[in-house]
């Protein structure tokens, strides 16, 4: 790994943090600056309930400024060994009242959401035989509908682009080629 020399935090925000960094990469002559944004580690979960159907959220994304359909997820808040695997727990909690048994949460993969600009790392979760267990917790200006459907349907909403948040059809492409 090449060094990243004279880190500098250029401008946070509660999310992410614009930072800069000097490195000398193989065929360069000197040190260029880059910059990327750095942030907390994301986690997301597939939760599969005891008949098989998988628990879909859908919420308001600032971003694209509509509504998108995914799966439960978000900020690794804790630090530390197991610290993925307790957000990952908490996020479908929270946002869906959904739960099961620690033991039934098995990780799918750890991606980088855009290694050319994030310091930070995706966690993907499945979480097997998840029934609604406590009430929702929403986060401020949290506004979630939760859908549950069939494998196939889930299949067919990603072929047809309307799960399209790149975290989300990872994990569940993931889960799907692991479920064959």
């Amino acid at each position: 790994m090449k060094e990243r020399k004279n880190w500098k935090d250029i401008y946070a925000t509660p999310i992410y943090t614009l930072a800069s960094f000097d490195i000398k990469l193989p065929r360069s002559v000197e040190e260029k600056t880059y910059y990327v944004l750095k942030s907390k580690n994301w986690v997301n979960v597939v939760p599969v309930t005891k008949s098989g159907e998988i628990l879909l959220i859908k919420q308001y994304r600032h971003g694209i400024g509509e509504e998108s359909l995914e799966i439960p997820g978000g900020i690794v808040d804790e630090e530390g060994p197991g610290s993925e695997l307790e957000s990952a727990i908490r996020e479908l909690r929270e946002e869906t009242g959904y739960a099961t048994d620690p033991t039934k949460y098995k990780l799918l993969s750890k991606f980088s959401g855009n290694p050319a600009m994030f310091t930070n790392w995706s966690y993907s979760y499945l979480a097997h035989d998840v029934e609604l267990i406590h009430d929702v917790e929403f986060d401020e200006g949290e506004d979630i509908e939760i859908i549950l459907k069939k494998p196939e349907e889930v299949k067919q909403l990603l072929l047809d682009g309307v799960i399209h948040h790149p975290h989300m059809a990872a994990a569940l492409g993931i889960y799907f080629l692991q479920s064959k």
